[in-house]
């Protein structure tokens, strides 16, 4: 087990699957280009695909934290006192032991490229941003699937992948979740106001639960993950 050291992925090979990018631009029942009424349409976004093919660079890193004790409205580690606070973040992780910090991005390319093209080709810029934002999300689940198989090979379950700034989980830990993964290591920073840079990036926490004390597991995953997908809407 790999406690408190950052594990660092880069070059994460890929593909840019069709049906997810539709999905991700809101074209319902459509899993291929070729499904699609607009052969106009279907090319661009074939071009935007291509593209990102070019343009994207997938880096990952995660750092795992041992779990100290809980207190109100915060979970502590020998690490720090002020990274997960929050009811919801109690909630996740009062069955855990151990919580993974992970920091994903597919690099500056892809997004380059779409500020240039914003002002000239617009419709075109957002199908290559809607590529880039799937794909950011792509190279968080890779991580993610990493943290999950060495979890399970030490005995434990794992929580849903909780993202930064959701929930009541402040924004303003970034600072912590960049410093503790050295995520400048892969090239992601942030501004001023805790958002990350590249933009096109994911930050979250996974935690390795105690399965067997989970009195209601499936109950437990699937109201939270109501909760999520509430606070995902509210961001």
């Amino acid at each position: 087990m790999r406690i408190g050291t950052p594990v660092f992925f880069n070059n994460i090979p890929f593909e840019i699957e069709e049906r997810q990018i539709l999905r991700e631009m809101r074209i319902p029942r459509k899993a291929f280009l070729k499904e699609l009424d607009e052969p106009g349409l279907a090319k661009q976004i074939e071009k935007a695909i291509g593209e990102g093919y070019r343009l994207i660079q997938g880096k990952g890193v995660y750092r795992t934290l041992a779990l100290t004790g809980i207190e109100e409205k915060r979970v502590l580690t020998h690490e720090s006192r002020t990274l997960f606070v929050g009811e919801k973040m109690v909630k996740l992780l009062r069955y855990c032991d151990f919580a993974t910090l992970l920091v994903a991005t597919i690099g500056p390319g892809l997004e380059n490229r779409v500020d240039a093209l914003a002002q000239d080709e617009p419709a075109y810029s957002f199908f290559l941003e809607r590529v880039g934002a799937w794909m950011a999300d792509y190279m968080g689940i890779v991580v993610d699937r990493t943290i999950e198989k060495e979890a399970r090979r030490f005995g434990y379950g794992r929580t849903f992948r909780f993202g930064v700034g959701y929930g009541d989980w402040p924004l303003s830990t970034q600072k912590e979740v960049m410093e503790l993964t050295q995520a400048h290591r892969i090239g992601v920073s942030l501004t001023e106001s805790f958002i990350m840079v590249p933009r096109l990036s994911v930050s979250a926490v996974i935690g390795w639960e105690r399965t067997l004390d989970v009195p209601d597991k499936k109950a437990f995953h699937t109201n939270d993950t109501a909760d999520q997908q509430e606070n995902e809407d509210d961001a």
